[in-house]
């Protein structure tokens, strides 16, 4: 069975829009999100009506759970982004029972889902919310993190949460998606980062998903007008600039 595997949408429901365009077009019905459906971006609202009509399966983020909690270890920027969209989902929500409606869909959200021997989490099975998979994890030879990691896993994870898109493979290799496009994950333990749909920080502004397609994994990117959504931060006055400024800069 095709999957569509999307992650950390932040609230860009620019770039959203634009991969569920480019998922319809591959002719892909099954969608999975690993969370992050908020934050950062100015239309927290929108993406959750999206992700709730179109996904399969939605697992909660990171900052999904500081909405509904708080913002903890959040730097400054990230921070001021929760409290700007709790603002947004109450009292500044036009339409309150949907606003309501969501909040209590994102208290409902699973941190783990498995299925078919692959896992899916938002940031680590080792830690579903916080734990970052990088490339630094296996740069000078696995990192104890990382073996940790592969202890828990029995055969494909897929994880979000560091923005970047890439595969640790078995041998503890990091493989960048220009060289991973096609692999074959299914005969043994991989750890498959699928990117972010809408704050890449690859140094690529184009949002990101992974298609899993019979043990195999493709890497898609999609161009999205990421100076309106630009805009759209700017006009916000609940926004720090920068969320703004690095949708241009991928990172």
């Amino acid at each position: 069975m095709r999957q569509a595997i999307i992650s950390d949408i932040h609230a860009n429901a620019d770039a959203l829009q634009a991969v569920f365009d480019d998922i319809e077009a591959r002719g892909i019905a099954d969608v999975i999100c690993l969370g992050d459906i908020v934050g950062y971006g100015p239309q927290p609202a929108e993406c959750l009506s999206l992700v709730r009509d179109r996904c399969r399966v939605v697992l909660m983020g990171n900052h999904d759970y500081a909405l509904l909690t708080i913002p903890y270890g959040f730097n400054k920027i990230a921070a001021q982004a929760i409290q700007c969209h709790k603002s947004i989902l109450n009292e500044g929500c036009l339409d309150q029972q949907r606003c309501s409606d969501h909040l209590e869909y994102l208290k409902g959200l699973p941190m783990r889902h498995e299925e078919g021997g692959v896992q899916y989490v938002h940031a680590s099975p080792r830690d579903p919310l916080i734990d970052y998979v990088l490339e630094s994890d296996v740069a000078y030879g696995p990192s104890p993190k990382i073996k940790e990691i592969f202890e828990l896993i029995e055969g494909p994870c897929f994880v979000g949460h560091s923005h970047v898109p890439g595969i640790v493979t078995p041998d503890f290799r990091w493989v960048p998606p220009d060289q991973a496009n096609g692999m074959d994950v299914g005969g043994g333990k991989h750890v498959i980062n699928e990117g972010s749909v809408g704050q890449p920080r690859d140094r690529d502004p184009r949002a990101c998903y992974a298609e899993f397609n019979d043990g195999k994994v493709f890497f898609h990117r999609v161009e999205y007008p990421f100076r309106k959504t630009m805009k759209k931060i700017e006009e916000m006055g609940c926004l720090h600039s920068y969320c703004a400024e690095r949708l241009a800069l991928g990172k």
